[in-house]
């Protein structure tokens, strides 16, 4: 299983930005290898179509479970076609609390 999240800066102490179109960096970690990369988001500058482009590199990358803080309508309906298991997270945190809380669940 791979688990994306959209982050601050480029490792997994990061903290979790707060949308996902427009965020910095999207973490792609996956749970069997315990490795994770890091994507750089070309939506980041862009005024519209910000969470397309972050959909695009969550599909292009295999996940298969999106954790946000936020996400639009457009990303959502994308990703959600395309089966990613979307987990909408209530509070801040570093990216690997939030993985380690999702996989205590």
């Amino acid at each position: 299983m791979k688990i994306a999240i959209p982050s601050t800066d480029d490792n997994l102490g990061s903290f979790i930005c707060n949308t996902l179109g427009h965020a910095p960096f999207i973490i792609i970690y996956d749970v069997e290898s315990k490795k994770y990369n890091c994507i750089a988001n070309s939506g980041f500058v862009v005024q519209d179509g910000a969470g397309l482009k972050a959909s695009e590199i969550i599909l292009e990358n295999s996940a298969d479970v999106l954790l946000t803080r936020k996400i639009g309508s457009k990303a959502y309906s994308v990703l959600m076609k395309e089966h990613i298991d979307i987990h909408l997270l209530s509070s801040d945190g570093t990216v690997k609390s939030a993985i380690n809380k999702f996989l205590k669940k």
